[in-house]
């Protein structure tokens, strides 16, 4: 079966969207498919340059020229999309025909070009909702009214007829409800935890070298700083506790980084630290570096979007703290698992409530042995990546 993967971004980008179609491109290409991987050639920060046709763990990769603005404002990522989505047109016109042709969300509306593939092309169109538009930009508030009901029709025109379309969790299902037409196969996988994500037996040395005394509770929020998450409980909780709290560490970027920054700023003799990503290599150190991890997500983007920092945490056997809505997927599984709290939002109270239990050694190392066990059930790589390969190659679709 020939199959042709489209994002923006795609290994050895750093881009989570792009790890995540390789893991699934990377199996499909081991069970004997012709797979074809289209991408820019400029990465997910706006750096690197990655050669035009390459091959990825059997995967073959042709990248496009495009421009590298990058995330820091929106024109330049809406420049980046635009020259991206110009320049895939003109090759999957001349592409060798796909029998499936399966479309993540960045950029935005991808879908509607690989529909018009399929069509066109006479093959199958899987639509992967890794976001969901315009309603992020709903939330965000950057349309109404008019703009935003034609793009409504473009993302309802863009998943209609899709043999497959993949959600990652029951929010998300329902709010693509919204778009589809009743003739796909509407179905939920949840993401999963990278590669080599397990426990660690000692306290890595990592934690240390950054001067994390081995007493002291430590929070941890890794990931993006995107405008979706919410900070002011964690940061408001942070000015209550004091010099004498609990460390914090913010390590990421995004757009709602400057905010934390400017807090920190504000209040330097408080315990927090901002930390850049870190390298592949250093992940599970850094991840077990800390005692308890810290997720949000903003109400109004409840099913629109999908943190995947729960899966890391969990995976290496770190409990979670979740600042958001009780009906989201993410509290649904926090409560399910046992391995953390969830604290509604603006309930800094609450906050700090879940981070006085979180200061009995036996507490975290009870919730941190729940959300391991979760992960290996829910979580687990190896089936969550055949459950897609099972849909995008058409075949029976297990329940979970």
């Amino acid at each position: 079966m020939r199959i042709v993967l489209l994002n923006q971004y795609y290994p050895p980008d750093v881009a989570p969207t792009g790890r995540y179609l390789h893991d699934v491109g990377r199996e499909l290409a081991r069970r004997g498919h012709g797979v074809t991987a289209i991408a820019s050639r400029h990465g997910y920060g706006g750096d690197g340059d990655f050669p035009t046709v390459d091959r990825v763990d059997g995967v073959r990769v042709k990248r496009l020229p495009g421009t590298a603005f990058g995330r820091g404002t929106l024109a330049g990522k809406a420049a980046d999309y635009a020259i991206y989505c110009a320049g895939l047109a003109g090759r999957l016109a001349i592409q060798e025909r796909p029998d499936v042709v399966v479309a993540l969300t960045t950029p935005p509306f991808l879908g509607l070009l690989a529909k018009w593939t399929a069509v066109a092309r006479r093959a199958e169109h899987v639509h992967w909702v890794m976001d969901v538009y315009p309603d992020v930009m709903e939330a965000h508030g950057m349309i109404e009214g008019t703009p935003s009901r034609a793009l409504r029709s473009l993302a309802g025109h863009a998943v209609s007829g899709a043999h497959t379309i993949i959600t990652l969790g029951e929010t998300m299902t329902d709010r693509v409800r919204d778009y589809y037409d009743g003739n796909s196969r509407l179905r939920s996988v949840p993401l999963w935890a990278p590669a080599g994500l397990t426990p660690v037996r000692e306290t890595p040395a990592l934690r240390a070298e950054r001067g994390w005394e081995e007493d002291r509770l430590v929070l941890l929020y890794s990931g993006n700083l995107g405008l979706g998450h919410r900070f002011d409980e964690f940061l408001e909780a942070a000015r209550q506790l004091g010099t004498d709290g609990p460390r914090w560490g913010f390590a990421g970027e995004g757009r709602a980084r400057p905010e934390v920054e400017r807090f920190v700023r504000q209040f330097p003799e408080l315990p927090i630290e901002m930390l850049p990503y870190v390298p592949d290599a250093q992940l599970r150190d850094h991840l077990c570096s800390a005692d308890v991890h810290l997720v949000s997500l903003d109400s109004r983007w409840d099913g629109l979007i999908m943190p995947s920092k729960l899966q890391g945490s969990f995976a290496v056997g770190r409990p979670v703290i979740f600042v958001g809505s009780p009906a989201s997927d993410l509290a649904r599984w926090v409560e399910e698992s046992g391995g953390g709290w969830v604290v509604a939002e603006g309930d800094v109270d609450g906050l700090i409530a879940a981070i006085a239990q979180a200061q009995d050694r036996a507490e975290l190392r009870r919730r941190g042995a729940a959300a391991v066990a979760y992960a290996r059930e829910k979580f687990d790589r190896g089936a969550n990546v055949e459950r897609m390969v099972e849909l995008i190659t058409g075949r029976s679709f297990r329940a979970p």
